[in-house]
């Protein structure tokens, strides 16, 4: 289920191109929020068909559009204890 990119409500039913957070009312249908959204990468997206967006954040009509899965930092932390732990033996 995809989450808001700001403050981690989830949303149910899809995102349209001017949904908002019942919680905390940011845009939806973003950059941030998509599983394409990279900001390493070139115009911030790891689509090569993608125009420039300037502002990430705001709401956009992009056709590639894919709600990012939500991601459990405290689990990532751990996950990643446990790797450095295997790889270095401690």
């Amino acid at each position: 289920m995809p989450t808001c990119p700001r403050c981690g409500a989830a949303v149910e039913g899809p995102i349209g191109g001017h949904a908002v957070c019942t919680a905390c009312h940011a845009y939806l249908h973003c950059c941030v929020s998509c599983r394409l959204y990279s900001p390493n990468s070139h115009n911030h997206c790891l689509s090569s068909t993608t125009e420039y967006v300037r502002d990430v954040e705001a709401g956009n009509f992009c056709e590639e559009f894919d709600p990012a899965k939500p991601r459990k930092e405290a689990d990532a932390g751990k996950d990643a204890k446990s790797r450095f732990d295997q790889l270095f033996g401690s």
